[in-house]
């Protein structure tokens, strides 16, 4: 799906934003610093090879100030989800349906439309919850919360690097502007890409210019990392890629 598409779903009301943890930086097989993104990667997998169910995402609604959970993640694609649970604010949910123990507050509100259209009349402002589930092919973009510091662009660049990485797709990133209500396609080339992360790393408000995932699911074993630009900064940390991974797995996602 390309740019122009996603945001016509945005303008319908139809883009939800599931909200990702920021990536920790960890030593790669090559005792160097790296971003690990392995907790995107068990979720991308899951959704690849069966489905992701329950997950905690929210409504964006065109014109309207509604925050998301986390400042990155990903953008998707309501038609390909289905619905489970929808609040106006966040539910408290908890538990997941494949095990019968999936629980949220009571609400009113059953479709995205009607959450959609009561956000515009009463112009609600608080984060909604829609819980959902969904295959991989629900995933179209990667977005990132407009800010005064440049960090969630960067950090939202070098996800859209791990996401080729995995899956051989690149996804469009997109700026969403909380206060506002607004969506915009992030337009940068290759060129500007390379020397805006030269320059953030050059100037230590990003920690590594390489992105890396370990996978071992009951679908995939796999462990991989590339370096964007050479980094002549990365050096070794005391930081164990096992430890960052056992505390990554030991999170319990929403």
């Amino acid at each position: 799906m390309n740019s122009e598409d996603v945001l016509k779903l945005f303008n319908e009301d139809k883009i939800l934003a599931r909200a990702m943890e920021l990536p920790m930086v960890c030593l790669n097989a090559r005792r160097e610093k790296s971003y690990d993104f392995t907790i995107w990667a068990e979720e991308v997998d899951i959704a690849k090879n069966d489905r992701l169910t329950c997950l905690s995402s929210t409504l964006l609604v065109a014109g309207e100030s509604i925050p998301t959970y986390k400042s990155i993640g990903f953008l998707v694609d309501s038609r390909k989800a289905e619905i489970v649970h929808v609040a106006e604010m966040d539910s408290g949910s908890s538990g997941n349906i494949i095990y019968g123990n999936f629980s949220a507050n009571h609400s009113d509100i059953h479709t995205l439309q009607e959450l959609a259209d009561k956000t515009h009349k009463e112009k609600l402002y608080n984060m909604n919850e829609v819980n959902i589930n969904i295959k991989d092919d629900a995933l179209i973009g990667l977005f990132f919360n407009q800010a005064p510091s440049d960090r969630n662009k960067a950090w939202t660049l070098l996800a859209q690097e791990y996401y080729k990485m995995q899956t051989g797709t690149e996804l469009p990133i997109f700026v969403y502007n909380a206060a506002k209500g607004t969506l915009q396609d992030l337009k940068i080339t290759n060129e500007e890409k390379k020397e805006f992360l030269i320059r953030m790393r050059k100037e230590n408000q990003i920690r590594s210019l390489s992105v890396y995932y370990d996978l071992d699911s009951d679908y995939t074993h796999e462990t991989k990392q590339t370096t964007l630009y050479a980094d002549n900064q990365n050096n070794n940390t005391k930081i164990s890629i096992n430890d960052i991974i056992a505390k990554y797995r030991a999170v319990k996602r929403e």
